[in-house]
């Protein structure tokens, strides 16, 4: 991973109460558990541009 860079951002009250279950559910933090996501999405949008080559 590259150099982290901090970032505050803004959440709807329940969907940071969501967040924060499943960031429980799967042993990590809240952050730890949106940077996975994020990477997860980078992961399939890339596949799909890639699939339409």
């Amino acid at each position: 991973m590259s150099d982290i860079s901090k970032t505050t951002i803004n959440l709807p009250v329940d969907l940071k109460k969501e967040l924060k279950k499943m960031a429980i559910d799967e042993e990590t933090s809240l952050s730890g558990l949106i940077i996975k996501m994020i990477e997860e999405g980078m992961k399939n949008r890339n596949k799909v541009i890639s699939d339409e080559d």
